[in-house]
């Protein structure tokens, strides 16, 4: 809970108690010419789904990690359990 309290601080979260909706997942530790048609295409087997590479505001660089959005709950649990530690 703190560390809800403090992205709440520094206005990253609109409440510490706010929770990540159960359709996204997050991937972290990408390479930094990874794509975000590349994890649609990697993904993509679990359901429809989009991808968002989050990039440095100021240079477009990839900070290495993402968020990938599906339509369904199953299908953001379905891949957590595949692809959980796998590298890309």
């Amino acid at each position: 809970i703190f560390s809800g309290m403090v992205l709440e601080m520094i206005g990253d979260i609109p409440d510490a108690e706010m929770k990540p909706p159960e359709n996204v997942v997050f991937v972290c530790k990408l390479n930094p010419i990874t794509q975000d048609e590349d994890l649609d295409i990697i993904f993509g087997r679990f359901g429809p789904c989009s991808s968002e590479i989050i990039r440095d505001r100021k240079t477009g660089d990839s900070l290495n990690y993402a968020f990938i959005e599906f339509e369904t709950q199953e299908a953001a649990e379905a891949a957590y359990e595949k692809m959980n530690n796998v590298i890309i």
